[in-house]
């Protein structure tokens, strides 16, 4: 097949649309995973010196604190203290560092300020409930160590970072900085055109391939249509023309059915009886032959060509199939009126071996001319080319 014709062929066009979009997704897939990459590595850069600067800080507040029963009730009674601690964790404070505090959990697992360092009109004072947003701020209590809580929000990256002071081998105190990443937006809008293109591309894709499925079945259908015989519903002269230059003969039995004075049943029944004898006719051959196998083709008026697939080279066997088309005819009830039928028989001319003409032609013929011979010989018989015998 040359390469002009895979491209009109709508199942090679399926194949390379099906193609093209696992690619696409593929490269989507990709896309998705690069971008995630660039916000981690943004993370780890932008975060670094921030987690470290506030270790520090923990430690420092801890080393203030020094030795103590309860760090909890030193900070709620010393007001001297309170004061030196927000100044210590107010330097954390930056422009992307929003908020600085120390919360405690008390005995009814609530969580509460002992230490804020946020403006005057944003303070929250001692003692004063905390509501936390993420489960993960109890996880802190039995890993007693730094955890981190994102979220996200448009283009920025929002992060709550605890770092547990410890006293006496128990998370007492938890310093919190709450800060945001804004995240690189000239690329992350490049990300978002790509992966929107791929997407339409996609959609547009598959659109296109569901067109061709769907012209694909009418061709099938309109294709069809055109092969078939609507009378008989067996294929017609025009599937022959199709498929003679590709019919591989030597696997074939080809034979000539012609139904004997037909002319007589018209002209004595009338042709809508007619019709009716060359659709029982075709009911007889569709259900007689093997469908995968053999091929029926009304050739013109009453006269059918009929091929028979040699199986494991037993050609007796496909005589055979012949033979009870023949049978079927001839003992079949053909009805006229209500209770009123007729008989009818055939002729039938057989080329045995047909591979061993040049071309469907010519096997054609050798079938024909027996046919014509059986036809002289008084009809309602079956008579083989005499090459073949």
């Amino acid at each position: 097949m040359n390469k002009k014709n895979v491209l009109r062929h709508p199942y090679y066009l399926s194949i390379i649309a099906i193609g093209t979009i696992s690619f696409l997704m593929i490269l989507l897939f990709l896309i998705i995973k690069y971008e995630k990459s660039i916000e981690n590595d943004m993370f780890k850069i932008s975060t670094s010196d921030v987690f470290q600067i506030t270790k520090h800080k923990a430690n420092y507040i801890k080393s203030i604190l020094g030795e103590s029963d309860s760090f909890i009730d030193d900070i709620k009674s010393d007001e001297n203290l309170r004061i030196n601690l927000e100044r210590n964790i107010k330097n954390l404070l930056t422009t992307n560092i929003k908020y600085s505090y120390i919360v405690y959990k008390d005995e009814n697992d609530v969580f509460r300020f002992l230490i804020d360092a946020s403006p005057e009109s944003e303070k929250s004072m001692l003692n004063q409930k905390f509501d936390v947003t993420s489960k993960k701020w109890f996880e802190i209590y039995t890993k007693k160590e730094p955890l981190l809580i994102k979220h996200h929000l448009l283009q920025k990256l929002y992060i709550s970072y605890l770092v547990p002071i410890i006293n006496k081998d128990n998370v007492e105190l938890i310093l919190v900085i709450d800060f945001s990443i804004n995240k690189i937006s000239e690329i992350n809008n490049i990300i978002t055109i790509m992966k929107i293109g791929i997407i339409l591309i996609i959609v547009v894709i598959l659109t296109a391939l569901l067109l061709v499925v769907f012209q694909l079945i009418k061709y099938k259908t309109m294709r069809k249509s055109s092969f078939t015989d609507r009378l008989t519903n067996i294929y017609n002269r025009n599937y022959l023309h199709h498929i003679e230059n590709n019919i591989k003969l030597d696997e074939y039995v080809l034979s000539v059915l012609d139904i004997d004075y037909f002319k007589k049943i018209n002209d004595t029944y009338g042709h809508d009886i007619g019709d009716e004898v060359l659709q029982k006719i075709g009911s007889v051959l569709l259900h007689t032959l093997r469908e995968d196998d053999d091929i029926a083709i009304r050739y013109g008026g009453e006269e059918f060509v009929i091929l028979i697939k040699i199986k494991n080279e037993n050609t007796k066997a496909s005589i055979s199939v012949i033979q009870r088309i023949f049978n079927r005819i001839k003992e079949h009830k053909f009805f006229v009126k209500d209770e009123e039928y007729i008989h009818i028989t055939s002729s039938i001319g057989v080329n045995v071996s047909p591979g061993d003409y040049d071309n469907f032609a010519e096997a054609f013929k050798a079938a024909d001319m027996a046919l014509y011979e059986a036809k002289n010989s008084g009809r309602n018989n079956i008579k083989f080319s005499r090459k073949n015998t």
